[in-house]
């Protein structure tokens, strides 16, 4: 999978997968389907348009239409759950939720103090649990059964989550911040090839250096040198494993100006040098 602007696609023709995943690292990216991350076991560091937040067994994220999100497992161990779906399969197609925003996207594990929570919190639980039960089974008529879950579990969360109501005006700033980052990482996607600097991006932004170098790691979790190599590195390897190019042709394909700073590079993200993974 890439960063940026993620079209995802699925195994059938209907929209909804179920994910394991151990120790995972995603950049920032970001798509219309809904994106529901359970941790099943150790911590995991996850971050949500400007939030972010060290995620730890029975903890859950809600990624809403549109977030950008990215995952960062360095220094920590963690086996998590994805449910990934598009929102027309609960009356959505245009993204969820509509006229309201979650408070925040993440729902840490605490003690309920009210009998009320407990019911809830473990029923959400449940159906993340019946999800992938019914989606690794795939039993008769398990897609109606797997889109009745997925309207009680969005049902619950507008019911019972801390929501703030969509004020066009007031939340004008934040929709214009994570359009422009939208933008940003689809011009890194199409052009990571080149030789694109900081101040280029800043201009793609229409922002001052400064201010573009903190709106960028508060988005992505990461710095703009950082965020580009991981883009340029992650391309080098599908063509390291895919492909016979020479590893000096790779390593100019994707952006690398020489062959010693992209093995310096290779090695200080994928903890081994190009050679050593073909």
């Amino acid at each position: 999978m890439k960063a940026f602007h993620e079209n995802r696609t699925y195994h059938s023709t209907f929209p909804f997968t179920v994910i394991m995943s151990n120790d995972i690292d995603f950049l920032a990216h970001w798509h219309n389907d809904l994106e529901i991350v359970y941790v099943f076991e150790g911590s995991i560091r996850m971050g949500i348009n400007s939030e972010t937040r060290i995620l730890k067994a029975g903890d859950m994220a809600i990624c809403s239409s549109g977030d950008i999100h990215y995952y960062d497992s360095k220094d920590s161990s963690s086996k998590i759950m994805m449910v990934i779906f598009n929102p027309s399969l609960i009356g959505f197609p245009g993204g969820w939720p509509l006229n309201v925003r979650l408070t925040s996207p993440f729902m840490e594990k605490r003690i309920a103090t009210r009998e009320e929570e407990v019911r809830i919190n473990n029923r959400l639980s449940m159906i993340l649990q019946e999800l992938m039960d019914e989606y690794n089974q795939k039993l008769e008529y398990h897609e109606q059964v797997i889109i009745g879950l997925l309207h009680e579990w969005s049902g619950l969360i507008l019911r019972h989550v801390p929501l703030d109501k969509i004020n066009p005006q007031k939340d004008k700033r934040r929709i214009t911040n994570m359009k422009i980052m939208q933008g940003v990482l689809e011009y890194l996607d199409v052009n990571y090839m080149h030789p694109i600097t900081l101040a280029d991006a800043a201009r793609q932004a229409n922002m001052s250096l400064f201010y573009f170098s903190r709106f960028f790691k508060s988005l992505s979790g990461m710095s703009y040198i950082a965020y580009l190599s991981n883009i340029r590195v992650n391309q080098a390897e599908q063509l390291l494993l895919t492909t016979d190019k020479s590893i000096l042709n790779i390593a100019l394909e994707c952006g690398f100006t020489n062959i010693r700073t992209f093995n310096r590079v290779f090695k200080q993200i994928k903890q081994r040098t190009p050679s050593e993974l073909r």
